[in-house]
């Protein structure tokens, strides 16, 4: 071969060469098909170019891997502690002190009433070898106190102690829709307190759970927590305390999901994004303290095993992203109090990630990649932009108290809910391929009901605290219950046309679609004329009744099908949607009930269909869909 012609061979394609060969894949859809937008509205490309430059890599505090936090939330204070001792020994290097008084408790949480429970829950725990968390709502400062007590007792004052002590009035405020008195009432009395025992970490603690739990995009959570951070410094300054002993006070927490591109870039935007603040601030940027924790958001109660894979995915962007210390929510949570095989899956989850894996040797293994650096860069302007927002509201403060971040991740979130509703985001094991013979896993205490309630007298907008799959889990419950009861779940009848091998595929969608509810799914045996699966529908008791039919199948052809079904009684029909949209419409003006496609929400059919089937009461008037006549 020429050499000419050799490296025309190896020389690289272009954007444009790539975007016409994709064009042509793409059988005449448009390339801007291929572009995916956040719920926030910030776009998604399907290829980025490498960066001509590079921005400065995530900086952990400390060098080397992230250490790995394990949350202890058993209200008995000896089985809490016997169950923390057991998780350092099991690997974990720090602990998630999780008070019950905390929303985040979940309804459990250590029940710790003074300085005698604190201390033991923390027997034989060396403070001065292992990084602690305090996770106590609105008792950190009284618990700071009481943790100055034991290390006198201890005899520690010399030890640099690592405890982050969670005082988030901010997070308080945006969750319970109430502020505290005085939120700096105190803090520089224990600031002093705590840098003359030892204690070397952080009063403050910048959350970005509360956000979002309640919805909130990538851009909108930074927004907050910086705002946060920012408001934090002020309170601080006019305590008396200098920007640089300020800046030292206050920790950060980002909620890390399983969105990987997203997730990533939102751990290693905060970083560039207080830096800015700091030279703001005249200071000069050092590595911030940034905690994580897997989302409950995205927790499940059916198929909780799905939650492993949650969280590892989650994990490892925390950890690629330049977090400090990691806290992974046991895989149960969302069904009650965790039990030793959770526990010990949540740490092991982080101990593949450093030890098998390797994620830990490279400081910032995204750097230079072109989706990462653009998703930063994105992320970085959108935030920012928010965070000015607030700021002209006067500092995040008023515009909690406004209702600006609220409105804000309002409209994020009613997006998202709409995407699980029609299905465009799927749950797995919920919403998506559910199990309607799993096994239960094993919880030390169901979790109380309630736990997730907006709570009363709220003096502002509160944001509530929602994971993305209970619509589906209601449904499914009580479905569940139906069956726990009478022994028989409700049942919809597959009327399958065609041979085997050509209703198979058609019948799988809906198994799975009407499983999501609870709704078993029946069907006729062998191959189904449509005098054969009306007299099996018949046959079967079952009043409801969807059509499974192959493709092939002519519109004609399921319109009579439909009569021969409302002939044997089906008091609703249902149809998986067909193209062309025309005559699948052509299906709803002659026999057909109800569509199941992309343009239907599938929540709302279900439930529907549910209230139909008599286990659910529709909570309130929908608006009217186009549905049948």
């Amino acid at each position: 071969m020429a050499g000419n012609e050799s490296a025309e061979l190896c020389s690289p394609a272009s954007e444009a060469e790539w975007q016409s060969l994709v064009e042509r894949a793409l059988d005449g859809r448009p390339f801007e098909s291929l572009i995916s937008a956040t719920f926030e509205g910030l776009n998604i490309a399907p290829l980025y170019q490498r960066p001509a430059s590079e921005a400065g890599h995530a900086r952990r505090q400390k060098p080397g891997a992230w250490t790995i936090s394990q949350r202890m939330d058993h209200p008995d204070i000896d089985t809490a502690n016997q169950m923390a001792r057991a998780d350092l020994i099991g690997g974990a290097d720090a602990l998630t002190l999780t008070v019950s008084e905390a929303i985040s408790a979940r309804g459990f949480g250590l029940k710790i009433e003074g300085v005698r429970d604190l201390d033991a829950a923390l027997a034989g725990i060396d403070l001065d070898r292992t990084a602690l968390r305090l996770d106590a709502g609105e008792r950190a400062l009284e618990l700071a106190a009481s943790f100055r007590s034991i290390a006198r007792d201890r005899r520690l004052t010399s030890a640099a102690l690592d405890v982050d002590f969670g005082r988030d009035p901010m997070g308080h405020l945006a969750r319970s829709g109430r502020l505290p008195a005085d939120p700096a009432r105190g803090l520089r009395e224990t600031h002093a307190l705590l840098r003359g025992t030892g204690f070397a970490r952080h009063l403050l603690l910048a959350d970005g759970r509360p956000y979002h739990e309640a919805g909130a995009g990538e851009a909108q959570e930074l927004a907050c927590v910086i705002a946060t951070g920012v408001a934090y410094l002020r309170m601080l300054e006019a305590e008396g305390l200098s920007l640089e002993d300020a800046r030292d006070e206050i920790a950060f927490l980002l909620v890390a999901d399983a969105n990987e591109l997203l997730s990533l870039a939102k751990f290693r935007a905060l970083r560039r994004l207080w830096a800015r603040v700091e030279s703001a601030c005249g200071l000069a940027p050092k590595p911030l303290r940034l905690h994580a924790e897997t989302a409950f958001r995205m927790m499940t109660r059916y198929d909780p095993w799905v939650n492993i894979l949650r969280a590892t995915m989650g994990a490892f962007c925390a950890g690629v992203g330049g977090a400090d210390a990691v806290t992974v929510l046991p895989f149960t949570l969302a069904l009650g109090l965790p039990d030793d095989f959770a526990r010990r899956i949540a740490r092991n989850t982080q101990l593949i990630l450093i030890h098998e894996s390797n994620l830990a040797r490279v400081a910032d293994p995204t750097a230079g990649a072109g989706s990462f650096e653009a998703l930063t860069d994105a992320l970085c302007v959108r935030a920012w932009s928010l965070f000015q927002g607030f700021e002209a509201q006067g500092g995040m403060l008023k515009s909690l108290q406004a209702g600006v971040p609220q409105r804000e991740i309002a409209a994020a979130a009613a997006a998202r809910q709409e995407a699980i509703a029609h299905q465009t985001l799927a749950i797995t094991g919920t919403s998506a391929f559910p199990s309607l013979a799993e096994a239960p896993v094993h919880v030390l205490a169901p979790s109380p009901m309630g736990t997730n309630v907006e709570p009363a007298a709220q003096e502002y907008v509160a944001l509530p605290s929602r994971r993305d799959a209970e619509p589906y889990e209601k449904l499914r419950a009580a479905a569940d219950e139906q069956f726990r009861t009478t022994g028989e779940r409700p049942k919809i009848f597959l009327a399958n046309l065609g041979e085997t091998q050509g209703f198979t595929a058609a019948a799988t969608f809906p198994t799975n679609f009407f499983g999501a509810a609870g709704i078993e799914a029946i069907s006729n045996d062998g191959p189904g004329t449509p005098l054969a699966a009306a007299e099996s529908f018949r046959a079967s008791g079952c009043k409801i009744v969807c059509i499974c039919a192959p493709r092939a199948v002519s519109t004609q052809h399921l319109i009579e099908f439909a009569a021969r079904l409302r002939d044997a009684e089906a008091a609703r029909i249902y149809l998986v949607g067909r193209e062309p949209w025309e005559a699948t419409m052509a299906m709803l003006e002659i026999k057909v009930n109800e569509l199941i496609c992309r343009h239907r929400s599938a929540l709302a059919i279900l439930q529907e269909l549910a209230a139909l089937a008599g286990i659910i009461k529709l909570e309130e008037q929908r608006p009217k869909r186009e549905t049948t006549k």
